[in-house]
């Protein structure tokens, strides 16, 4: 095991959490104060199994968020802990089986999380909202089967971006949708062996885009989130 690795600051600035083997040689996350220094460090979490590689904060700077399995079963949970001494683990997504994934955050929605979980069916993911101090989960948005993958708008904190993947050709096309309320629809396809992919949305309903498609290296572009078509593009290197 690493003596120190992942330093991940908090979104406040004032704490630093990174991964650290305890006492008994098992990795675990620990925080420091960054005012005091290196005498403030202090384990949070109590792993003493499989050790935890994949952490990080909670955007109400008062919680961390760390995925972790049941005796290497491969089924990784989302665990909430306090950063308060003493605080205990709690289980996010505690369905036996299931697995959670593509966890988003956002500085507007502190208080909240988005995590994708297999719980309704074990081929899928569907994407479900999380108050982080309570735990409580609720079904925010429904895998029509072939999702591979979700994005949320970052003003609305809405989820309005999937990833598919045509088991057919292995092309990869990505949906957008105007409003969690609204239809969704194809903004771009990426034929096998293209690079490309959503970034984010833009100001005044676009959307920026990697897209290697036409060219011999991968673009940043703008893009009309109505029609796809690109209205600029941002870096480019031909």
């Amino acid at each position: 095991n690493p003596q120190y690795a992942s330093p991940d600051l908090s979104p406040c600035g004032t704490k630093l959490a990174f991964l650290k083997p305890s006492p008994s040689g098992v990795l675990n996350v620990w925080v420091r104060d960054l005012a005091v220094g290196e005498t403030s460090d202090r384990q949070v979490t109590a792993d003493e199994y499989r050790g935890i590689r994949i952490f990080s904060w909670a955007e109400d700077n008062k919680h961390l968020l760390y995925m972790q399995d049941d005796g290497g079963d491969e089924n990784f949970h989302l665990w909430k802990i306090e950063i308060t001494e003493g605080a205990v683990a709690v289980d996010l997504t505690p369905f036996p089986g299931a697995k959670a994934q593509n966890l988003i955050t956002n500085k507007r929605f502190p208080d909240e999380l988005l995590i994708g979980v297999n719980k309704r069916d074990a081929a899928m993911f569907d994407m479900y909202r999380c108050n982080i101090a309570t735990g409580e989960l609720t079904l925010d948005t429904t895998n029509p089967g072939d999702v591979v993958g979700w994005g949320a708008e970052d003003e609305s904190f809405e989820v309005r971006e999937a990833t598919v993947v045509n088991q057919a050709d292995s092309s990869q096309t990505v949906r957008v949708r105007d409003s969690k309320d609204a239809e969704w629809r194809e903004l771009a396809t990426f034929p096998y062996g293209e690079e490309g992919g959503m970034v984010d949305f833009g100001p005044d309903g676009s959307a920026y885009m990697l897209s290697s498609i036409g060219r011999e290296t991968t673009a940043l572009l703008k893009v009309d989130m109505a029609t796809g078509e690109t209205l600029e593009g941002v870096a480019e290197s031909d």
